[in-house]
């Protein structure tokens, strides 16, 4: 009785061993499952949206609200748009002629910015944007500021015709995507550099959700600079192409390695004579360096150790643009700061405000 005693409570601690291990095994499974990374949504509410994350992001627009009281009929406004208010009050919507009357022109955009060796892609998973009413969404292969482009068009492999890709709803025969369609039926468009934007205008009402994710690019020509890298480098890759780096602020920057044009001459200046390869550096109001550049100087050749060319561009836009016609394989590294007050008196240029 004893032996069978010590056996049932040898089988019973086997039991209870397994149930502790399955347990286990359930419990770790279920714990996985639930801290499984989900896509980080964020919500669109200013009109100028800059971003360096990869995530979802939607946008909402609600027709404004009527309502009345005792001073008079007012209309309160979806949140971060302007207020429409009776003949009393002052703000007011701007119209484009070509819109129906009352309707909102304002065009705002999601402005992606990745590394510098990224390129972004933007998939539309959710489009309500009625062009009947005047609205329309567009993704631009790189940055529109005021009419101007980053990269400039004379700087970039595709016409501008092809960087700029115009959509609505209606194109697709009503709200997009179709209830119950496939994931292949959705718009994907790519960057070809570290740069892209999703404009898009909503005069009445309206909504979009897109996703954005960064791809590695192996060899990044133009630049968008983000202010948070240590050094930037601008290579031809043995191609006649023009590679820029551009800032959004006034900047100091540092030329800190050359290779442009002959192997046998020392870097110098070569503003005044005819080179088919120099790298520029300077700074203008606008956002393509083509159009106003005022420069702070224009150098070439290779320099044999590291060297310390420090500029202060104080401009809105400050550029370093790599100029190259096909023969030689150019390359700069350069850093770039944002500039202070302590630099104000080494400006090498300053422009017009």
């Amino acid at each position: 009785m004893a032996m069978r005693g010590v056996m049932m409570l040898f089988f019973q601690v086997l039991i209870l061993c397994f149930q502790a291990k399955a347990w286990h095994a359930v419990r770790r499974s279920f714990e996985l499952e639930q801290t499984a990374p989900q896509e980080k949504i964020h919500l669109i509410t200013d009109c100028m949206h800059v971003t360096s994350e990869e995530g979802e992001f939607s946008f909402v627009k609600l027709p404004p609200v009527r309502s009345t009281s005792k001073h008079g009929a007012h209309w309160m406004a979806s949140p971060g748009e302007p207020e429409l208010v009776s003949a009393e009050g002052a703000a007011s919507h701007l119209a484009d002629p070509e819109l129906e009357p009352g309707a909102s022109s304002a065009v705002c955009g999601v402005y992606f910015v990745a590394d510098p060796d990224q390129t972004i892609e933007v998939t539309m998973k959710q489009v309500n944007v009625e062009c009947r009413s005047g609205g329309l969404m567009a993704f631009v292969d790189g940055w529109e500021l005021n009419g101007q482009y980053f990269p400039g068009e004379r700087d970039h492999d595709k016409p501008l015709e092809l960087r700029v890709q115009e959509f609505c709803a209606e194109q697709t025969g009503g709200p997009w995507p179709v209830k119950g369609g496939s994931a292949s039926n959705a718009w994907v468009f790519r960057s070809s550099q570290n740069a892209a934007l999703v404009q898009y205008r909503i005069p009445e009402r309206g909504s979009f959700v897109l996703s954005a994710r960064f791809h590695y690019n192996p060899k990044p020509c133009n630049i968008m600079a983000e202010g948070l890298a240590p050094y930037y480098m601008l290579r031809n890759y043995g191609q006649r192409r023009n590679c820029t780096l551009t800032a959004l602020f006034p900047a100091v920057v540092s030329v800190i390695a050359l290779e442009v044009g002959e192997a046998n001459e020392s870097v110098h200046y070569c503003e005044r004579g005819r080179v088919d390869d120099k790298l520029e550096i300077g700074g203008s109001a606008g956002l393509d360096p083509a159009h106003q550049l005022v420069r702070a100087s224009t150098i070439c050749g290779r320099s044999r150790g590291r060297m310390d060319l420090d500029q202060t561009i104080l401009c809105g836009t400050t550029s370093v643009r790599l100029i190259s016609s096909g023969p030689y394989n150019n390359q700069a590294m350069v850093t770039m700061r944002m500039a202070d007050e302590s630099d104000l008196r080494l400006a090498t240029v300053i422009c017009e405000i």
